[in-house]
């Protein structure tokens, strides 16, 4: 198996079609950016609140925060062999615990995939975003507390900072999610891990879409390589 992924993975994916038993989903935004080695992926539901005039989780209520909760997205080192693609998830804003895997089928142009899922019943459609095709690399920063990684690809980046909660202590409180009986406090130890997907131009990005939505649409500058991805 070799330590990068093929040329034709890599990029700026767009998610159009989740299907599942049950589940005919197009309208939740879902991108996926894949460098040589590590790739970060976020979804937005559709439905998810606007959160309107809040600078930070303190701000929102209950509900609101239960409507982040609903976000999922992933970064970490992916593993191709095959027709098999792996996504090794370092960093997780729902963790299963389970193996990501599925099987990819590329377009003749490798402008799009169609995955199916190999040990989950799913198939998802995605579709190349040429902004996000030309030079690559990442910054990784080894924080114990919150690790964050950045990931450059063409004219886009992301940003995946995790939460500062204990991954014990997350689960512990993701089944208190479950059982309805999470206090506020958990609720906002768990949503504040930040996934964000932005654009770059003259040196400066702009957040685009983010699991804090108040970050949309702020400005930032980026920190430069520090190795290939």
């Amino acid at each position: 198996m070799s330590d990068n992924v093929p040329p034709h993975y890599q990029g700026l994916w767009r998610r159009i079609l989740l299907t599942a038993p049950g589940v005919h989903d197009d309208t939740t935004r879902v991108v996926w950016m894949q460098t040589a080695q590590w790739h970060a992926d976020l979804r937005i539901p559709a439905d998810r609140p606007p959160c309107e005039g809040r600078t930070s989780l303190h701000d929102c209520n209950r509900d609101e925060l239960l409507g982040l909760l609903r976000q999922e997205g992933f970064a970490g080192i992916t593993k191709v062999q095959g027709d098999t693609c792996e996504w090794l998830r370092r960093l997780d804003y729902r963790p299963t615990g389970r193996r990501d895997l599925g099987s990819m089928a590329f377009s003749s142009d490798f402008d799009a995939i169609d995955e199916v899922g190999i040990e989950a019943n799913y198939a998802e459609r995605w579709v190349r975003e040429p902004q996000g095709s030309g030079e690559q690399h990442m910054v990784f920063t080894h924080d114990v507390h919150a690790p964050k990684l950045c990931l450059f690809s063409g004219h886009c980046f992301m940003r995946v900072q995790d939460r500062a909660l204990h991954a014990d202590a997350a689960r512990r409180a993701w089944q208190r999610v479950q059982d309805g009986t999470a206090h506020d406090e958990e609720l906002r130890q768990l949503a504040d891990f930040e996934i964000s997907f932005g654009d770059i131009a003259h040196g400066q990005g702009r957040i685009i879409h983010s699991t804090l939505p108040w970050l949309e649409g702020v400005r930032l500058k980026l920190s430069g390589p520090a190795r290939s991805g």
